[in-house]
This record gives structure tokens, sequence and C-alpha cells, in this order.
């Protein structure tokens, strides 16, 4: 669980914001809960950090945001990024309501891929899902999901269907999607020189006749 620092600040718009952010500062807001929204500013170097430091997680777990001296339990529900510098642009927290219901992405964490059969036979583990979408109670978002790979074989693959969920957790969903599989190794062709063909000209000479005449 973070501790993330905030201030109220004043003001909106795409003037602000870009003031906001020249001077270091990051623009953000804080809604839910039956309250009133309220616009918040964050160090962007700081706030950075705590990225760096607790990386999905702050997705999935509740987090303590601190406006001021007065502490309330929150979940990120937004992190914008400018699509070119990758710089934070802007930042959603929701208030936490254990009973409230909610849907996010959790992450999905392979386990076992050093002794999976199917790598050791030359095999490519393939992750097509690295979240699962989930609709739950807030206060029962799982951490991730722990998805073993330690007995697939080339070819073997593991879909949502197969995957049990925890109690109150549900995947809105009727395709029974991949999650990972096991690709057989890729076998590049080696091209070798086919040897020249030897052209041979062959000269038909037509004989002329020389006799004299009589």
């Amino acid at each position: 669980m973070a501790t993330i620092k905030a201030e109220k600040r004043e003001g909106t718009g795409k003037g602000v914001a870009r003031l906001m952010r020249r001077e270091g500062n990051l623009p953000a807001v804080l809604y839910g809960g039956g309250k009133d929204n309220v616009n918040l500013s964050l160090n962007s170097k700081e706030w950075m950090e705590v990225v760096e430091k607790n990386g999905s997680a702050l997705r999935t777990q509740r987090q303590t945001l601190v406006i001021g001296s007065a502490k309330q339990m929150v979940l990120l529900r937004g992190f914008q990024t400018h699509p070119v510098t990758g710089d934070p642009v802007h930042v959603d927290f929701m208030r936490f309501n254990p009973k409230q219901k909610v849907e996010i992405e959790v992450p999905v964490v392979l386990l076992g891929e050093e002794v999976c059969p199917g790598v050791k036979a030359g095999g490519m583990v393939e992750q097509i899902r690295r979240t699962l979408e989930v609709q739950c109670l807030a206060g029962d978002i799982p951490e991730n999901f722990e998805i073993s790979v330690a007995e697939m074989d080339i070819g073997d693959s593991i879909h949502i269907e197969d995957i049990e969920m925890p109690k109150g957790v549900v995947v809105n969903t009727e395709v029974n999607f991949t999650i990972v599989n096991i690709s057989a190794p890729v076998i590049e062709e080696v091209e070798t020189d086919a040897p020249e063909a030897i052209e041979t000209e062959v000269t038909t000479e037509k004989a002329s006749d020389e006799g004299e005449e009589s």
C-alpha cells in the first residue's frame, strides 16, 4: 500500500493543467463515494517514484491519499501519460468503499517457466493476456492471478474457463479466450547454394562442298 501526498488546487482547464506541469506538478481528481469531486495537485517527481516502486499494485490495491493533514483510502482509476514523451498527464482517484462494485484490470503472473516441459523442448511461452478485467467488490480485488505453466507442453494452452476465480470475482465474457500457450519452436530454413548449371555451347558447322566445276 502506497502513501500519496496531494494538495487541493483551484482552477481547471487545459491552461491551468499546462501551467501546473511546467511547475513540476500533476493535475489529479478525487471522486466517488457520493461526495463532490475534489481537484488535486501532485508533485510529478514524487508520483513517478510511487509508480516505479509499486508497479501494477497501484491499480489493484487500495492506497492512502493524504490531502493536507487528512488521510483517506482510495483506488487508482486512471493514469494518463503523454503519447510521445511518456510523461504523466493526469491521475484519477476514487474514494474507497469496500462494498462498492467496481470493474478493474488485475495483472496475470506466470509461474514455473523454468521447469516447463514445453520450454525445455524448445517451445516458447506466449502470454496472450497480461491482465484480466474483472468485476467485484472493491474490498475483494485480487492482487493478481497466478497461473502455473510448470506442466504445460508444446501445444498446450490455458483459457479463461480454466481459471478458478475467487469468491465474488467475475469475468464478464462470453468468449473462452486464451491467456497463455506454449508454441512450437520456429525452425528456420537454411538456404543452400545450388550448384550452378554449366552451360555448354554447341556449335554446328555446315560443311561446304569444294568440288571443282567440270
